[in-house]
């Protein structure tokens, strides 16, 4: 199993022994309602359908995060040359720097060890948090888009953002880069 160590985190994939502290970290509405993808409510049963399908492609750059127990996920998903970066934190260790630390971790892996040369993200427009992360990260803002969100049950905007393998390679996100 590949784990990525930070200085405060650790990274590896999620397996089933997972699928309670997800399905407790994506029951809270505070998280989900941030996240397009996610049903709400969130059960274990669902959780344990999430693993299966990310554990079928042993490519996949699904990471769950733990400080100490689990606390979020990460993932650079979606083929071709410019994946996709999602990722969820648990509510009670919001504002800490922990998804900027775990994602930078996470997008220095996906360059060093992938031939991808951009990774695309998005963050609704009422998440500046999440937008916030892109930015520190060196994501740059490329358009709004709507789209459907299943948390909410209803449409909703984004901002669509974009990181180039070369953008980060010069450094202009501003975290360290953690070794993988």
């Amino acid at each position: 199993m590949h784990i990525l160590v930070t200085k405060r985190l650790t990274l590896r994939k999620p397996t089933m022994l997972d699928a309670e502290q997800i399905a407790a970290g994506l029951s809270n509405w505070n998280v989900a309602r941030m996240l397009t993808q996610v049903p709400y409510p969130y059960f274990v049963k669902d959780a344990e359908e999430w693993i299966e399908h990310v554990s079928a492609d042993a490519d996949s750059h699904v990471y769950t995060i733990h400080r100490e127990q689990l606390v979020g996920v990460v993932a650079i998903e979606g083929g071709g040359p410019q994946p996709r970066l999602g990722y969820w934190l648990a509510e009670h260790v919001h504002g800490h720097g922990y998804m900027t630390e775990a994602a930078g971790a996470l997008i220095a892996h996906a360059f060093d060890t992938t031939p991808i040369w951009a990774i695309e993200s998005a963050a609704l427009t009422d998440n500046p948090a999440s937008l916030r992360v892109q930015e520190k990260l060196g994501f740059a803002i490329t358009g709004l888009r709507d789209v459907y969100s299943r948390s909410r049950g209803d449409g909703a905007q984004v901002v669509t953002t974009r990181l180039s393998a070369a953008s980060w390679r010069a450094g202009l996100g501003r975290v360290e880069k953690s070794a993988a």
